[in-house]
């Protein structure tokens, strides 16, 4: 079985950012080098090129800004989880029904 490379010119015309960059984000481990890139790499790649161009930040920045970036997604989920557990609990909560009794004892 034969794995493709990506191919950083074709992701940098896609992209529209610079060879250079595109092959320093692989080298960086930020791209996969060996999977054919997805909706998801090719938004994040456009975001890259969104960081350079409009703040100008270097490659360390911009992998500062999207390792905090893809944590606060993953932060994101795990509210949204707890968030739909306390929903599934407090909706189970409601359906027990509780019955108040009073225990006296007889005494002869």
């Amino acid at each position: 079985m034969q794995i493709r490379r990506i191919n950083p010119e074709t992701l940098a015309t896609q992209t529209g950012l610079p060879v250079e960059v595109v092959q320093d984000l692989i080298d960086r481990e930020l791209i996969g080098a060996f999977a054919e890139p997805g909706e998801d790499d090719l938004c994040e790649l456009r975001r890259v090129r969104r960081l350079i161009e409009t703040l100008g930040l270097s490659h360390e920045a911009i992998d500062v800004v999207l390792q905090m970036r893809r944590r606060l997604v993953a932060l994101q989920r795990e509210v949204a989880q707890l968030r739909a557990e306390l929903v599934e609990r407090r909706s189970a909560e409601r359906t027990m029904v509780w019955i108040e009794a009073e225990w006296t004892e007889e005494r002869e």
